[in-house]
């Protein structure tokens, strides 16, 4: 009964952090829609074809030209230029603190397994001072959490997309041929 329960509880966390990480990561399929992040003044990385990078923020988009603007210059890339975009996220810092003192705060708990600590005062502020600790350091680490995500690729040179519609005739056979390819 007991591994059943660990195992489906395991279970609902790997699920959450899957639904998580796929939420975090979602591309958007042409330039015009890093328009928003022109708004927010988020710093962006673009890789043109070449494989150089430049660091900026977006100061327009549109289908066919992405302005960069990088140290008060603008610089345009052409859709045929950009190979990628990224933005990087900050990790937030509330989570790292609770989880710092959810941590602190737990295992400064122990005391309370002791029949003696139950009465006593000091050992309730000693779970609250070690749970703001753990909060400190949860804040430190989360802090230091810096990632770069893919927000804009660009589609491969050679995929295009192909929708054709031909009539076939074959003997005692019609119909139609329909072939999509991307």
């Amino acid at each position: 009964m007991r591994s059943a329960r660990f195992r489906s509880g395991f279970l609902g966390v790997m699920f959450g952090l899957l639904c998580a990480s796929a939420a975090g990561a979602q591309q958007v399929l042409s330039l015009e829609e890093l328009k928003i992040l022109g708004n927010a003044n988020t710093k962006i990385t673009v890789t043109d074809r070449n494989g150089r990078e430049f660091r900026g923020t977006v100061a327009d988009a549109s289908e066919t030209l992405l302005s960069l603007r990088i140290a008060g210059a603008i610089h345009r890339f052409a859709v045929g230029d950009v190979r990628s975009v990224r933005v990087r996220k900050e990790d937030s810092l509330v989570d790292g603190a609770l989880i710092g003192a959810a941590v602190g705060g737990g295992l400064s708990s122990l005391m309370f397994l002791d029949n003696e600590c139950r009465d006593d005062s000091a050992c309730y502020a000693a779970v609250a001072v070690y749970a703001g600790i753990g909060a400190l350091v949860g804040l430190g680490i989360d802090a230091l959490i810096h990632r770069d995500v893919v927000v804009y690729t660009a589609p491969p040179p050679s995929a295009e997309r192909v929708f054709t519609v031909a009539p076939f005739v074959a003997r005692g056979r019609s119909g139609v041929s329909l072939t999509i390819a991307f």
